[in-house]
């Protein structure tokens, strides 16, 4: 006969097989149901901030999620915590895995459109006086640099799209926007997210410092332009998780390499006051977090 405890421990092994079971699709990921697998720090159940790619939430800040129609289902485009008074997100959250790893649209497409090849938009989530828009950028000292990145999101016209709105910009220089970091994310996407021998899912979070001390006001004043920028990423393989972090100095050249950039999930916290994957089981996310091995990732 089961006792109470005993059937808690077979419902939980119930529960981490099913996540192995259906890692290769969009995951509903930690719901309520699941705190046999014990979590002291999740965020609260409100509309899609359970999903593991999502840091803990700041309640001061918006948090927004896009979404779009793909294949019959509701898909996410990306969720992202966004400072009103900075006018700047404060992180980006987004998932790779076999549907969002599809290749259907192309930024250059837009030029056959009635955007003529600049689609940038306000976001109609955010109120007309929170949201900037070109404006803003105009005499700023940066470049529109997305965080989600235009190429991250091609599986529909739509998610793309939805890339280029002024609340997923971010004043980069214009050789960094185009240099060190947009290698890394092409490496994010070639050599990680779209091998699903590597991963499943991958969870990102990216974005650049708004913490007082960590970014300087733009050229026109209008817009704080980050000292770093930072990607945590956490892929999941048959059930299995590993971790990295990258904390990225905001300069026109780096003399630096991935390896450089490195550090662990437990360090990123630290360096950006953010609590990634907090939606992660306790005993997982420490484990997960506090390791950081990036010849696992192929950084050598």
């Amino acid at each position: 006969m089961l006792t109470r405890r005993s059937f808690s421990r077979f419902l939980a092994l119930c529960l981490l097989s099913l996540v192995a079971l259906t890692a290769c699709h969009e995951p509903d990921d930690i719901t309520p149901d699941d705190e046999l697998l014990v979590n002291d720090n999740q965020n609260p159940p409100e509309t899609y901030a359970r999903r593991l790619e999502m840091p803990a939430l700041d309640k001061r800040n918006t948090f927004i999620t896009h979404t779009t129609l793909f294949k019959g289902k509701e898909t996410i485009t990306y969720s992202l915590e966004y400072d009103e008074k900075l006018h700047h997100s404060k992180w980006v959250a987004f998932t790779f895995y076999n549907d969002t790893n599809e290749r259907n649209w192309s930024r250059s497409n837009w030029y056959s459109t009635s955007w003529g090849g600049d689609p940038f938009q306000k976001d109609p989530l955010l109120s007309d006086n929170a949201c900037p828009d070109r404006n803003y950028f105009s005499g700023s000292g940066g470049v529109r640099g997305h965080i989600c990145a235009s190429a991250d999101r091609l599986y529909s016209k739509e998610a793309n799209e939805q890339t280029f709105y002024y609340s997923n910009m971010s004043p980069m220089s214009y050789d960094f926007n185009g240099g060190f970091w947009a290698d890394l994310e092409i490496a994010l996407r070639d050599t990680w997210a779209y091998k699903q021998t590597f991963c499943d899912t991958l969870y990102v979070v990216k974005g650049g410092t708004i913490r007082q001390g960590e970014y300087r006001m733009s050229d026109n004043g209008k817009l704080p332009i980050p000292n770093y920028y930072f990607m945590a990423l956490l892929c999941r393989k048959n059930g299995t998780y590993k971790s990295i972090g990258f904390w990225v100095e905001h300069k026109p050249y780096l003399n630096k390499t991935f390896l450089d950039c490195a550090v662990s999930i437990d360090k990123l916290e630290e360096l950006t006051g953010i609590d990634f994957f907090c939606n992660l089981p306790d005993k997982v996310e420490s484990a997960v977090e506090g390791s950081c091995y990036p010849g696992v990732w192929g950084l050598n």
